[in-house]
């Protein structure tokens, strides 16, 4: 008996806990402009972010002073466009952002259309240094000029910004449970159309924080009253008061 319990034993594989990140590919857009459904349901780790239930003081700015939180210290959130030559380079993957005491997580860098025709396409980029950076997403891999490069990064940064006194449209809506997480989406119009042209939602949870490189080549970026619009209107959406509502 005990020499069929060791052999049961050693039959049983050991599986091991890695913490890769893992990106999948994402289906053609299949909707019109502005569509809210045409991306996938996914985290770049494989899990869903739910938002942080313990935290009730989000509407309170952040205290961060790390140099991506800093970088656009004294800029105008509704300008048309920021200077982001104080920033570092964008990561690999965008970092969680503080929102209040809490973390909000940025997702992951998407393009709508790549130089060589591929849509919707979201992963990991090469480490900051590397020339050309690199998009790498399940199946494959694509360089990206500094024009992405850079309007990726006026929309990160700005993103950053606005959370750390986010609008309270937004806490309201975060703290009813929806639009919890952001993608880093980007239309590069130079390569053709991609159906995303202004903050957008997929489904219940997730919010497409749109970047446009339109077809002149001029960087077009979210603003703080865009995302405030934004937010009330999916407040109203769904029947939530708005704050300060009687």
């Amino acid at each position: 008996m005990k020499k069929l319990l060791i052999a049961l034993f050693v039959g049983v594989p050991l599986v091991g806990c890695t913490e890769k990140i893992i990106v999948k590919k994402a289906p053609a857009a299949a909707t019109p402009e502005d569509a809210t459904d045409a991306d996938p349901d996914e985290s770049t780790d494989g899990t869903e972010s739910e938002p942080d239930a313990t935290n009730d003081d989000e509407d309170g700015p952040a205290a961060s002073k790390a140099p991506e939180d800093r970088c656009l210290d004294g800029q105008d959130m509704d300008a048309a466009d920021v200077d982001v030559s104080a920033c570092p380079e964008i990561p690999s993957i965008p970092a969680d952002a503080p929102l209040g005491e809490a973390k909000i997580s940025l997702g992951a860098w998407e393009i709508g259309t790549t130089a060589d025709g591929e849509t919707y396409k979201y992963g990991t980029l090469s480490a900051p240094g590397t020339n050309p950076r690199v998009l790498s997403y399940d199946g494959g891999s694509v360089a990206v000029n500094a024009e992405n490069l850079e309007c990726w990064a006026k929309g990160y940064y700005r993103l950053r910004k606005m959370l750390q006194d986010a609008p309270a449209e937004y806490v309201a809506l975060r703290k009813a449970g929806f639009q919890y997480r952001f993608f880093q989406f980007q239309s590069d119009l130079r390569n053709g159309p991609t159906g995303y042209k202004k903050i957008s939602s997929f489904q219940d949870h997730l919010v497409k924080w749109v970047t446009v490189i339109n077809a002149q080549g001029v960087c077009e970026q979210p603003t703080l009253t865009k995302f405030r619009e934004y937010a009330k209107s999916e407040l109203t959406r769904r029947g939530i008061p708005q704050p300060g509502a009687n």
